[in-house]
């Protein structure tokens, strides 16, 4: 996507203003070149969660005057109803990349927390001239052919499928199966786990970072082994911040990420 030239003539914005008043537009096309020029952080939430589980943060990020859309995927939150055994990976890859590309946003910043990395790997490839950056919260990004098991490892695999055996009809994954669940998380489609991603051969290589948190044991495989070497492979940043995996939702943490956060958007 093009951007406005800083060169352009006051005379023509002015034109340009006065033959698209009244027209609805996003907060990145409206005002000046700095406002246009600025990242728009889209967020992608985790298992059984919802677009409200990125409130505690996006505050931070908006009162630094950061437009920040939060989307809640297929089959959760406020789209609850919509669940289905037929809700996978690429049915949430669509929920991201088709809000990226109705709304027209560029310079967007990626944020995905533990399942939504999955997702946002997969958005990204779908819509890459759209991308800054992807930032993966205590997650990783997704090669071709890879599925969230393949970054998590065997100890999320046993819980969660031993759930979904039991408790979950054979599809879904109770809400409770990874930690204690909150009224707003809700039972979340297995073939999503499952499901295995398809990356075009010309996807980009996008910029990136990985956070990874230090609590909750059945994540070790994948801060331990998977966050570093996808890290390395990619020549991305690896940071270490002290907190449980919902990094985002506690102090002190969710200040240390929204920090990191900030500079990724300003540099």
């Amino acid at each position: 996507m093009s951007y406005i030239s800083r060169a352009i003539g006051a005379a023509a914005v002015t034109l340009a203003a006065f033959l698209y008043s009244g027209q609805s537009t996003n907060a990145q096309s409206t005002g000046d070149n700095e406002t246009m020029d600025k990242p728009v952080f889209v967020m992608v939430h985790g298992t059984f969660q919802w677009a409200g589980q990125w409130q505690p943060l996006s505050t931070m990020l908006e009162d630094a005057g950061y437009e920040v859309i939060e989307a809640s995927l297929t089959g959760l939150g406020e789209k609850e109803h919509l669940l289905s055994k037929e809700t996978g990976l690429m049915t949430h890859i669509l929920d991201v990349s088709n809000i990226m590309s109705w709304r027209d946003l560029s310079n967007v910043i990626l944020v995905s927390h533990s399942y939504g990395g999955p997702v946002i790997s997969g958005a990204a490839a779908h819509e890459p001239d759209r991308v800054k950056h992807l930032v993966f919260i205590d997650t990783v990004p997704l090669d071709h052919g890879e599925n969230l098991i393949d970054g998590f490892g065997p100890d999320v695999y046993d819980v969660a499928k031993i759930s979904v055996d039991k408790d979950g009809d054979g599809w879904v994954i109770p809400s409770d199966t990874l930690r204690e669940a909150k009224p707003t998380m809700r039972p979340h489609p297995w073939k999503s786990y499952i499901e295995r991603i398809d990356l075009p051969a010309d996807t980009p290589d996008f910029a990136g970072t990985i956070i990874v948190a230090t609590e909750g044991e059945v994540f070790s495989h994948m801060r331990n082994v998977q966050a570093p070497a996808r890290a390395e492979k990619r020549g991305w940043d690896l940071v270490t911040v002290e907190g449980p995996h919902q990094l985002m939702e506690v102090s002190p943490s969710k200040e240390i990420v929204a920090e990191i956060l900030l500079n990724i958007a300003k540099n």
